[in-house]
């Protein structure tokens, strides 16, 4: 997905749940934002996915608007040397969505699913948020040379961290996610990836142990 596809995506949603962006302002930003020359994993090829997803599992969701703008802003702002993206992200979603004529429930129920990727394992309030989450880490079960693409693509957002942190930090983040009993919160989910997720992540977890 390019800039201009998005922006067409950004304005079919507005006209598809009433909300209004003037100049598309907010919009052109978030999708700027994506488009940014370190997001290698976490850019508008990972919107393109999720849009995917929630099209594909649109019978299963209850709330669509919240699960868009959350696709939406969930990665709006991302630093990865900084540790509260997922804050800063589900703060401007939540204001931002009010300018857009949101009203204020949905706003904050944006916020709060955002935040709630801070961590998957914990899971979020209701069976939509369990399914955005299981969307938004599914690379995690895909096959082998898409995750090892996302792996690379992954330390391409850090490249500013030496490769002995790297390899700790993503150790650490391997054998946190092997030692849940399950990776997935929904059942389509676990069927569909968590068997492979699981091989990609012990595959994983034994060349950074070399």
């Amino acid at each position: 997905m390019n800039r201009d596809y998005a922006l067409t995506l950004w304005r079919a949603d507005l006209v598809r749940f009433g909300l209004e962006d003037r100049q598309l302002k907010t919009g052109k930003t978030v999708i700027a934002n994506h488009a940014g020359w370190l997001r290698r994993y976490h850019g508008l090829g990972h919107l393109t996915f999720l849009f995917q997803e929630i099209e594909a599992h649109a019978e299963l969701i209850r709330d669509l608007p919240r699960l868009t703008y959350a696709a939406w802003f969930h990665d709006a702002i991302y630093k990865s040397w900084r540790k509260d993206n997922e804050v800063r992200s589900a703060d401007w979603a939540q204001s931002a969505l009010v300018d857009m004529g949101a009203d204020a429930h949905l706003a904050r129920r944006v916020q709060t699913l955002i935040l709630a990727t801070a961590d998957h394992a914990s899971g979020g309030q209701d069976d939509d948020d369990a399914l955005f989450l299981d969307m938004d880490c599914a690379i995690l079960g895909a096959p082998a040379e898409p995750y090892d693409r996302y792996v690379r693509q992954v330390r391409q957002e850090y490249v500013w961290a030496p490769g002995g942190a790297f390899r700790k930090g993503r150790l650490t983040f391997v054998n946190a996610q092997l030692d849940r009993s399950a990776l997935f919160h929904t059942e389509p989910y676990r069927q569909r990836f968590e068997a492979q997720a699981r091989a990609n992540l012990e595959r994983e977890r034994a060349a950074l142990s070399r």
